[in-house]
């Protein structure tokens, strides 16, 4: 089977087509849950310091101030803190409201 085409985006090294993950990963601002939109915390606003002012998120290469790939196991729940993919939160559906 072969390998997925490497590509350096931003200086970070990734599989191609991963740039588009990112860019679409910035139009859905919030998360829906219980009916209410809640918005979501962008790369270096987190409780934890995963050290966005030095460099790419460990999972999903977003830059500081974006927000990660839906999916990153360094996104952190808006509603509850922790980390989003394995939290206990159900949201609703993913929207793109601001």
């Amino acid at each position: 089977m072969a390998q997925p085409k490497k590509i350096v985006y931003r200086g970070v090294r990734m599989i191609e087509g991963w740039p588009e993950k990112i860019s679409a990963a910035q139009q859905t601002v919030s998360l829906t849950l219980e009916g209410r939109a809640v918005p979501r915390i962008r790369y270096g606003d987190e409780h934890d310091d995963w050290g966005a002012n030095e460099h790419a998120c460990h999972d999903c290469a977003v830059l500081k101030s974006e927000f990660h790939v839906l999916g990153c196991d360094g996104e952190e729940c808006p509603s509850c803190g922790g980390q989003l993919i394995s939290c206990d939160c159900h949201f609703d559906q993913l929207t793109n409201e601001s």
